[in-house]
């Protein structure tokens, strides 16, 4: 349930959010360097987010701590970012979701063979399981988040488990989904590889995170507390080696969008050392007051919320 004093403190824009943090080592390569690339977020508050100096993972800085970010989860981020004020996932989210999880299956055909074992790792409201079971498939959800996990039991009839520890220690799965969600986490890295570690024989590992590189946005854009890792297609690939994984030949891809398979040969390979310097200077992080009398935060600020109208009111 949303506490409001703390969802007031998340929306307020000029200020902070309400959290201490820590320093952290980059998860993906274990380096501490860093150079600033934004200040401030998509919502007017300030926000400090670092590119590693040796990978050029994007991360939040300090970064949230484990209790932090699980608090924010349970009271601020369904209702600050999502608009989902009740019970049930709201109508836009049902109708965005339904929309990725028919692209996603699309994508994913020759894979969602009848019989095929699937895992949506952050599975949400349930909407891609239940299109991979409409293909055949046996699907199984992982999501901690408690109400929409509860909607996918109810409205779907999904497994849906409430972490990846719960999964018996053989289980393998062939088709192991992660959609917009290792932005979110503390280690991204590290949960891509205990992905990839649940993969059959001839299995395949879809993964998407936001295109911190996407042209067309602004720098500022790209940023929001919710998202404590930013990833370009360089360091989604590298996470995926680290892992053991090589980009699919037989899939389609779009930058931080791929489809994976094992690959005993997959390794970390040498970082692009300049990588972020690169993204520092194509972010471009103007200073909060410049930004503000900028007004380029008010047209993306209207098309986020117009956006979410309209798909609250589309048709189903």
């Amino acid at each position: 349930m949303s506490d409001p004093l703390h969802l007031v403190r998340h929306a307020l824009p000029f200020t902070g959010y309400p959290y201490r943090g820590e320093a952290v080592a980059c998860n993906l390569c274990g380096c501490t360097g860093t150079l600033v690339v934004a200040e401030t977020d998509r919502r007017l508050k300030r926000l400090r987010s670092v590119a590693c100096t040796e990978c050029g993972l994007i991360r939040t800085d300090p970064m949230p701590t484990q209790d932090e970010l699980g608090a924010y989860y349970a009271s601020a981020y369904r209702a600050a970012y999502q608009f989902a004020l009740g019970k049930r996932p709201p109508r836009h989210h049902l109708n965005r979701s339904r929309r990725e999880a028919v692209f996603r299956a699309d994508l994913l055909a020759p894979a969602l063979r009848p019989g095929a074992r699937v895992l949506d790792f952050g599975s949400g409201s349930g909407e891609f399981l239940t299109a991979a079971r409409a293909r055949g498939a046996t699907v199984t959800g992982v999501e901690p988040g408690l109400s929409y996990a509860a909607f996918a039991r109810a409205e779907y009839g999904a497994r849906v488990l409430d972490r990846l520890d719960a999964l018996a220690p053989d289980e393998a799965f062939d088709v192991v989904t992660v959609h917009h969600v290792l932005e979110h986490l503390r280690d991204p890295v590290d949960t891509l590889e205990r992905l990839a570690g649940r993969l059959a024989p001839g299995g395949v590992l879809y993964a998407a995170v936001p295109n911190m590189a996407a042209t067309g946005k602004p720098p500022h854009e790209r940023f929001h507390f919710a998202h404590v890792h930013g990833f370009v297609r360089e360091t989604l690939d590298r996470a995926g080696a680290r892992a053991g994984l090589t980009p699919h030949p037989d899939y389609w891809r779009e930058d931080t969008t791929a489809v994976y398979r094992r690959d005993p040969a997959a390794r970390r390979g040498p970082a692009r050392t300049d990588l972020a310097r690169a993204l520092a200077a194509a972010l471009a992080p103007a200073s909060p007051g410049t930004y503000i009398a900028s007004g380029a935060w008010l047209g993306p600020m209207i098309r986020r919320n117009a956006k979410a109208i309209r798909d609250t009111f589309r048709a189903s």
